[in-house]
């Protein structure tokens, strides 16, 4: 792995290949211990060493820009360690792309990081919560996107923030008796109310009032409609 500092030619070009099937070509441009970042020639992409197959070196096209002309959003105000943790407190505020579920991301901001989850809002879906252990990858906008070329009044994320409970299956409690999406539909059992709820299942009342209980490991993102 590489870290900030090395000669840019020392950047090797490499295939990162994640679980999943999805392929992301580039330099890595600086690494800590359970994350990596890869420029591709167009974004920094921060990508969770746990989701990743493999690393393999490749050769660039022709059209690869091997120099950003601009600073990583993130790196550039990070003073510590580089890790999924301190990445994701970086991206606070800031607006981004971020996928959970295989090829769906999810476009908005990170509102607050806890323990084991993530707030995140997306002006489509509206406030989510999401496991850490899932996050697949991030990728900031620039300083002048927004998403969807939203305004800020239109975006107004603000109004989503307050105090979140530190584990994440204590707050998906507060969601009993609530109506939610989880996992964005990705199934059909994925929308219902909840019942009830233990340390590791989640009990979910489907549309037809059929009861079934969903892993709450296997729970990436889960949101209240």
């Amino acid at each position: 792995m590489y870290r900030i500092g090395q000669d840019q030619s020392q950047k090797e070009y490499v295939t990162v290949s994640l679980i999943g099937d999805k392929l992301f070509k580039g330099i890595i441009f600086d690494s800590g211990s359970d994350i990596i970042v890869l420029f591709n020639g167009e974004d920094f992409i921060y990508i969770p060493v746990s989701h990743i197959e493999y690393i393999v070196a490749d050769t660039p096209d022709a059209e690869f820009v091997e120099s950003p002309n601009f600073s990583s959003i993130l790196l550039n105000n990070l003073q510590k360690d580089l890790s999924l943790d301190s990445i994701l407190k970086e991206a606070k505020g800031i607006y981004q792309e971020l996928c959970v579920i295989n090829k769906k991301s999810l476009h908005g901001t990170i509102l607050d990081v806890l323990d084991d989850y993530i707030v995140f809002y997306s002006p489509i879906y509206k406030k989510i919560y999401i496991a850490k252990r899932h996050v697949k990858w991030l990728i900031p906008y620039m300083p002048s996107e927004r998403p969807y070329n939203l305004s800020e009044a239109e975006l107004n994320w603000q109004q989503a923030e307050k105090e979140y409970l530190k584990y994440y299956v204590q707050q998906i409690a507060q969601l009993t008796n609530k109506l939610v999406v989880i996992n964005l539909s990705e199934k059909i059992h994925h929308i219902g109310k909840i019942k009830n709820i233990s340390d590791t299942m989640l009990e979910l009342q489907t549309a037809r009032a059929k009861s079934i209980h969903v892993n709450i490991a296997h729970i990436q993102t889960i949101h209240e409609v």
